[in-house]
């Protein structure tokens, strides 16, 4: 398995992750469903107790 690059990332899609990194846990409604979809096949999300959180791979890809 490897790490996404950002260049493969829309600008929405790169902006709904760094949103989700800089909140934490951001509320399910706030990410639309095709970037939600995107982010969770890369491996960069993740659903948890009703809203979204980074992965470690997540965090990562949004720093860079």
């Amino acid at each position: 398995m490897r790490i996404p690059s950002a260049l493969e990332l829309t600008v929405p899609e790169w902006t709904s992750l760094r949103n989700i990194v800089a909140n934490g846990f951001t509320p399910t409604q706030q990410v639309g469903a095709g970037h939600r979809a995107r982010l969770t096949e890369l491996g960069l999300i993740r659903a948890g107790m009703g809203g979204l959180i980074a992965t470690p791979t997540g965090r990562i890809v949004a720093r860079l």
